[in-house]
């Protein structure tokens, strides 16, 4: 209803109510015994019509507007019933759906903890497997590493034997280094070095060498370097032996030291390396005066000061390291 009809009933209302007063108050005129004989104009009984129809008409009106205000109520009752239902229905659907997400989350997460259990006891096996292959490896690590170390004394027993075979072979060899290249031509070399082992070392015979050769390597000639080395086998140990006493003789004379020649024992590449070692504390010994020195085999070095103990060294700094502080080389 709009506002307008409300405010047009509200004025039919009230014009009712006015009509309604003035006719009772006429009807108490009327009744009253003083007007009984007192006739109703024309004009208040066209007013009485009006308000009877009036009132008539408020009749129909409430009732109109009861059963539309009843109308309405039913309306909005089976408007409030049906969104009641819908809202249920909406809410059952929702439950239901919630619940389908659920159950589906629900099988996901199974599955998932399933599949990660599944991965857990599988990394379990895989760790246990790992682990026996380490052991197993291990044992082996330390089988090989309990073998090689008898291996590695195996070798150096066998290095040991080697190096001895080797310089027992050597045994009745001498270097001779200083000999002109070609100065052997046309002849044989173990009898031009017996020659001149018993020229320049004074010989009271000649020497028996077994061989003579020129060490390996390329040939020097002229100013390309030094000549390369003779190396000589004696028949007889004594007669090597002879020799070098005899070339340690002549190192000590003026003219052997400025000679063309130098005559060494033939030791193997290890004892030379090692013998090489002490180059320096023997440089530095020849500076002392009244010290005895020596490398006694295969690379001990022996000092006697003068008038003092001997020494013995093996390692070359502890030797240059006692050189230095005690005997105050030159």
């Amino acid at each position: 209803m709009t506002s307008r009809s409300a405010r047009a009933g509200r004025e039919r209302q009230r014009m009712a109510g006015s009509s309604t007063n003035r006719a009772s108050s006429a009807s108490s005129d009327a009744a009253s015994p003083l007007r009984a004989n007192i006739e109703i104009p024309p004009w208040a009984k066209d007013m009485m019509s009006e308000i009877k129809k009036a009132n008539d008409g408020i009749t129909k009106y409430r009732e109109e507007t009861k059963t539309e205000i009843t109308r309405y109520k039913e309306e909005i009752e089976k408007g409030r019933r049906e969104m009641m239902a819908e809202m249920q229905k909406w809410t059952k659907s929702l439950e239901e759906s919630a619940e389908a997400r659920f159950e589906l989350l629900r099988g996901e997460v199974k599955l998932i903890g399933d599949k990660t259990s599944s991965l857990a006891n599988r990394m379990n096996e895989r760790g246990k497997e790992v682990d026996a292959t380490l052991n197993e490896q291990s044992d082996a690590l330390i089988d090989m590493e309990t073998r090689l170390k008898e291996m590695e004394k195996e070798l150096l027993k066998h290095k040991g034997r080697n190096e001895d075979l080797e310089a027992r072979s050597r045994r009745n060899n001498i270097r001779v280094v200083g000999v002109r290249e070609g100065a052997e031509a046309g002849k044989k070399p173990s009898e031009f070095m017996a020659g001149l082992l018993e020229e320049k070392l004074g010989l009271a015979a000649t020497p028996t060498l077994d061989l003579a050769h020129r060490a390996l390597g390329a040939r020097r000639d002229g100013n390309v370097g030094p000549p390369r080395a003779f190396v000589v086998r004696c028949h007889y140990y004594t007669e090597k032996e002879e020799i070098l006493r005899k070339a340690r003789e002549m190192e000590r004379t003026p003219e052997g030291r400025s000679g063309n020649i130098h005559i060494f024992p033939d030791f193997t590449q290890e004892v030379n390396n090692k013998r090489t070692a002490f180059r320096e504390a023997r440089g530095l010994l020849r500076s002392c005066t009244g010290v005895r020195y020596g490398l006694r085999y295969p690379a001990t070095l022996v000092i006697t000061p003068e008038g003092g103990q001997t020494k013995t060294f093996e390692n070359p700094k502890n030797a240059v390291d006692y050189i230095r502080k005690e005997l105050s080389p030159g």
